[in-house]
Order: structure tokens, then C-alpha cells, then sequence
């Protein structure tokens, strides 16, 4: 069962916040927070991995810019916004979430296991739009399971194209897009095709994530079993 959701809290303050006044907001970068690792960066995104281990606390940091996140794992976070109250979250791995504007807050991992967070930041302004949807809710809906051996998800905010796929043994999946940050739900055996290159082969644990560039590829499944995993495209 789900515990309180922190983000429909955070909206009306997000909402409330200009771009004037998110210079304003004096706090450590993301980046410089010491359970952030930076994966990628370019003109356009950062790619970062929040590693928790048991009951661990980052140290109060903020992100510049909008920015999408995905929890691979089973877990309990909490989060505490500066001066408001603490709000915590049963992840259910896989899950996604979007949020618009940074405030300065300490995530602290609640379960008995480590605890994952990815996290692809838009270097862009991304405009408000309140009609988007619960922020309390996974950005990724209407999976059909076990009804279809294979099957992908897909949702767009702003620049970024996000999809949860599920591929049957030997089935593909082609995602679109400059660069993509792949994210194992499941362990991977996977195989990447590109026009002109040789194979590549990618072998994912659980909850690992690879950022790949180059450009449009084929990912083939080469494993014995259902391979799940969701793609971020910038």
C-alpha cells in the first residue's frame, strides 16, 4: 500500500515559483550532492544516479531545471522540502515521475534496501502547464501485463520521449532520438543494432542504467525471458 504521496504537495509551490525566483533559491547542485553520480551531460540534458544505502539521508540539495526521474526498484523514500513537513512513498519499481521546478529538499531512502533513483534533467526551460496530469501519479500508465508477450508505454514532457517496454524472447524495440538513457527493470540480455556498426551487446542487471548515444538503434532481446526496461529519449 501506498503511503502519503509528496508530490501534490510540492505543486502549488512549484506552480508559485518564477524563473526569477528559482535563482533566487541558494542551495547545493545536485551534482555536488555526494549520493549523486553524474552519468551524462550535454547542451540539452544530465543524466545522474541517487544511490541510498539503508536509512541514508542526502544532504539538502536542488536541481536548476525540470526534470524526469524513474525508481527501477522496490523501495520507501521520503522526501523533506525546506521548512514544510516530510512526505514519504512506497515505490513499486519502475515507476516515474515529472516535476517542473526545483525546491531545496533531503530525500532519505525509508527501506531496508538500497535505494535508486534516476534522474534526466532538462537543461531547457520547460513551460508550467497544469493541465498535465496528478504529479502523484506514474508517468507511465496502462500496461497490458501478461496479456501481450510484448508491448511499450510511452509518454512525452517537454523535449523528453519516455516508454516502458516489455520484449518477448527475440522480439525488438526501436527507440527514436539523438540519445537514450535505458534503465533495467529486469535483468537485460539485449542486443544493439545500428546501420553501419557492428552489434553491440548490453547485459544489464536489475535496476543498472546505460546512457547510449549515436543515434537510432535496434534493441533486440537475446535472453531466455521477458526482458522489461523503460527508455528516456532527449
Amino acid at each position: 500500500m501506498r503511503a502519503h504521496s509528496f508530490l501534490p504537495s510540492l505543486v502549488l509551490v512549484f506552480a508559485a515559483l518564477t524563473p526569477s525566483a528559482y535563482a533566487q533559491i541558494a542551495c547545493m547542485d545536485l551534482a555536488d550532492e555526494p549520493h549523486h553520480q553524474l552519468l551524462y551531460s550535454n547542451a540539452d540534458v544530465r543524466v545522474l544516479l541517487l544511490e541510498l544505502p539503508r536509512l541514508a539521508s542526502t544532504e539538502p540539495h536542488c536541481h536548476s531545471h525540470a526534470f524526469f526521474y524513474v525508481v527501477p526498484g522496490e523501495g520507501r523514500s521520503s522526501m523533506t522540502p525546506d521548512g514544510q513537513a516530510t512526505f514519504s512513498h512506497d515505490w513499486h519499481g519502475g515507476e516515474t515521475r515529472f516535476m517542473y521546478a526545483p525546491v531545496q529538499h533531503v530525500v532519505r531512502n525509508e527501506g531496508i534496501n538500497p535505494y535508486r533513483e534516476v534522474v534526466i534533467e532538462i537543461l531547457h526551460r520547460v513551460d508550467y502547464k497544469p493541465l498535465d496530469g496528478a504529479y502523484d501519479a506514474d508517468e507511465l500508465t496502462g500496461e497490458p501485463g501478461s496479456l501481450k508477450p510484448t508491448w511499450s508505454i510511452s509518454t512525452t514532457r517537454g523535449p523528453l520521449a519516455a516508454a516502458r517496454t516489455q520484449l518477448a524472447p527475440g522480439a525488438d524495440y526501436t527507440p527514436q532520438g539523438a540519445g537514450q538513457v535505458l534503465i533495467a527493470i529486469t535483468d537485460l540480455d539485449l542486443k544493439r543494432d545500428r546501420e553501419g556498426l557492428p552489434a553491440q551487446k548490453i547485459d544489464l542487471q536489475a535496476q543498472e542504467v546505460l546512457v547510449l548515444t549515436g543515434g537510432t538503434l535496434r534493441l533486440s532481446n537475446t535472453g531466455a525471458h521477458p526482458a522489461r526496461f523503460i527508455t528516456v529519449e532527449f
